[in-house]
């Protein structure tokens, strides 16, 4: 097994036995057995490793649900998947909520995968960059509510919710507008 494999590994089983994604390196690499400095050798510190992890099952799965020219439904829904299958490390990862947590990690890098996707059909940039934002930031309350409520919908479901629009509702606006609120 390679050193970053290693430092992965020793990683997501110490976060998911001590419920927290603060693990000391010290632990990190007594339980992957190397030293210190392999771990800084691939790792600047135990935030990149949550990233990379990240990278290593969602990202990929993007990537491959690109190569392979899927459906947006059946793409949005691997993705949920490829949350579920890895559902002990994100269900505790999504509750750090430090500076560069797994949430803002998410938004960073789903900011950019929007960005490259749209940069060809909306040309003001400063536009761009806001709904690449709105996008990313969007998808990602989505997938913290679901994970922080212990993903019990299926991945199936958490397409029909992401995959829903506010525009399905426009034609019963008038009903809405005019009803009684006792806000």
């Amino acid at each position: 097994m390679l050193v970053q494999e290693k430092i992965k590994k020793a990683f997501i089983s110490l976060v998911i036995e001590n419920q927290s994604i603060k693990i000391p390196v010290k632990d990190i690499v007594s339980r992957a057995k190397i030293s210190r400095r392999s771990f800084y050798n691939y790792y600047p510190d135990r935030q990149a490793i949550t990233e990379d992890i990240y990278i290593e099952t969602i990202e990929s799965t993007i990537k491959t649900c690109f190569d392979k020219k899927l459906t947006t439904e059946i793409f949005v829904t691997k993705i949920y998947q490829a949350f579920l299958d890895n559902k002990d490390f994100f269900i505790i990862a999504i509750k750090e909520n430090d500076q560069n947590s797994l949430f803002e990690t998410i938004i960073e890098r789903n900011k950019i995968v929007f960005i490259h996707l749209f940069k060809d059909v909306i040309e003001d940039q400063n536009k761009l960059e806001y709904l690449s934002y709105k996008y990313a930031a969007t998808q990602v309350m989505l997938l913290k509510k679901w994970l922080m409520s212990g993903m019990i919908e299926s991945p199936a479901f958490m397409t029909e919710i992401y995959l829903d629009s506010h525009q399905n509702y426009e034609s019963i606006h008038e009903s809405i507008i005019n009803k009684k609120t006792n806000w």
